[in-house]
């Protein structure tokens, strides 16, 4: 069994400009690292994040020269649905989430994912209720590199394999015994479902309209190799 960490960039916190991974063996033996640039084929509104300006690991003009979503669809789905490999991530709902909207803008059948989330294994572990960043956690845990770059898919990625890779060391536990240790990590991948909004009531001014069915995200972390 080999493992998948992935992590997915997204140029307005919706839509999906990038998805980084890398693959490694049981032992953390990295195998592969690759990071997927994908036109998102919506503006980039990057807004601040905690006072500080959020930006990408690649000119917006890189994103926009790629191909769209569908171009992907079946090598994503190769990776995400690969049965001899276990999905990691940190915040790892949200990366589903965006995943099967991409599939639902654009027609495609939606994949069902299940995997580990290594943001809810930190919030257990430490007894923390506050929701934490990937550049947070690494420092509680005395991860500092300069050669990974946060925002850029694959190095996030790579960064959230460290952090898990710390915790195993520091419980003296292999990869397997921490995802059976904590099983309440495990996240299952939902359908996106588009609600329709009900028609105006011209009769008052006031309008009852359903809430958006997009999940609510965590605006958390983000993407090496563009293709």
């Amino acid at each position: 069994m080999n493992y998948t960490f992935f992590d997915i960039e997204c140029c307005d916190g919706v839509h999906i400009c990038s998805i980084g991974y890398i693959q490694t063996s049981f032992n953390f033996r990295m195998l592969s690292k690759c990071d997927i640039l994908i036109n998102p084929e919506m503006r980039f509104r990057l807004g601040p994040r905690n006072n500080t300006a959020l930006s990408l690991s690649y000119p917006n003009m890189t994103f926009f020269k790629q191909q769209p979503f569908p171009h992907f669809y079946d090598r994503i789905k190769k990776l995400l649905l690969n049965k001899n490999t276990f999905l990691i991530g940190f915040s790892i709902n949200n990366d589903f989430n965006f995943i099967n909207l991409a599939c639902e803008r654009y027609g495609l059948k939606q994949l069902n994912m299940r995997g580990f989330d290594v943001q809810k294994l930190q919030m257990i572990i430490s007894k923390d209720t506050q929701v934490r960043s990937l550049d947070k956690v690494a420092e509680m845990h005395n991860i500092f590199t300069n050669k990974l770059k946060l925002h850029k898919s694959c190095d996030d990625a790579e960064l959230t394999m460290l952090i898990l890779r710390k915790i195993c060391k520091e419980q003296n536990k292999t990869i397997n015994d921490i995802i059976n240790a904590y099983p309440s990590c495990l996240v299952q991948s939902k359908l996106y479902v588009r609600k329709v909004k009900p028609k105006r009531n011209t009769a008052k001014t006031h309008s009852n309209l359903l809430n958006s069915s997009l999940p609510k995200i965590d605006y958390k972390k983000t993407n090496t190799k563009p293709l």
